[in-house]
């Protein structure tokens, strides 16, 4: 008689979606950081040829997979697959996993991966966390607006984030604008995305009732573009600046890692998002490559590489 194998434990899944800029990287440096003493692998997705937010997550011990080259949703669900399942066949496999996703990807089609039978038995969806921007996300138009609602709708909680950069009126109105489209979902306010670290973990949601539906079947997201600006040479604060300023419309997100005049040793850290932006000093450059990695997301046909690359050079 052949020895029989002790059956794999089951891993849940938590998919961490939101528009562009909303803060789903703070959130998950803040889960990776946080006392829960559970061993939790990552798989990060980015929109973009420099997959910025994976170089900005910091381990701590835990599994970072990278997905590039598009978005999870669409022509990266194989890879998606096999990668989960290669978490869970892990000798000592995670005790969950955590999905980031592009801010341009929707949650549900993500979801739906979860149904592979390959993988459902291994890997259950737990559940779907939303970070809405509570100064942005109401001022969204057309298909960045729907996109967004489609993430809200999807969740099983929401998480009110940025809550210091509005008054009480704005707070009022994110409230109201998520409630609407999502008014089933557990709702939490933050700042800097930290949250009760359990909320993140043990959503028990959509494990539960299954992968959600969309009422019209699979619908295309909204198109975008993408283009990366790179640069071994130090960049002026100043002319970073202008460039930032002079930014068209059609460009709604810029980030990526900076090599700056001013802080030569020191790699630099770039979150723009519409008319905000915010540069951080972060690690010394050490022996790796100093250069610029700044990649722009915007509405299809609205990254004009050319323009951009003027206003850099």
């Amino acid at each position: 008689m052949s020895a029989q194998h002790p059956p794999r434990p089951r891993v849940p899944v938590t998919i961490v979606t939101g528009f562009l800029g909303a803060g789903k990287t703070t959130l998950m440096n803040h889960v990776l950081h946080g006392s829960h003493g559970r061993r939790l692998a990552v798989l990060v997705n980015d929109f973009g040829a420099v997959n910025v937010d994976a170089s900005l997550l910091r381990g701590g011990g835990n599994e970072i997979v990278s997905l590039e080259n598009g978005c999870i949703c669409c022509n990266l669900s194989d890879g998606l697959v096999t990668s989960a399942m290669r978490l869970v066949r892990l000798a000592t496999p995670p005790e969950h996993i955590l999905i980031e996703t592009s801010g341009v990807s929707d949650p549900i089609e993500v979801a739906r991966t979860f149904s592979d039978p390959e993988l459902q038995p291994y890997a259950p969806l737990d559940g779907i966390v939303t970070i809405v921007d509570a100064e942005l996300a109401p001022t969204l138009e057309d298909q960045m607006a729907e996109l967004a609602r489609r993430q809200v709708a999807a969740a099983d909680v929401v998480i009110l984030n940025k809550l210091d950069l509005v008054g009480d009126e704005g707070r009022r109105g994110a409230t109201g604008w998520i409630q609407e489209h999502a008014p089933h979902a557990r709702l939490i306010e933050a700042r800097h995305g930290e949250v009760p670290l359990e909320l993140i973990l043990g959503l028990g949601g959509s494990a539960a009732r299954g992968a959600p539906a969309s009422a019209d079947g699979h619908r295309a997201a909204p198109a975008f573009d993408t283009w990366t600006y790179e640069s071994l040479s130090p960049l002026p604060m100043r002319r970073l600046h202008t460039a930032l300023s002079r930014m068209p419309r059609t460009v709604f997100r810029a980030k990526g890692l900076l090599y700056l005049e001013e802080k030569p040793e020191y790699r630099c850290v770039l979150q723009s998002t519409a008319q905000r932006a915010a540069i951080t000093v972060d690690s010394p450059w050490g022996t790796n490559e100093k250069q610029s990695q700044i990649v722009f997301i915007g509405s299809a046909g609205g990254v004009d590489a050319e323009e951009l690359r003027a206003l850099f050079e």
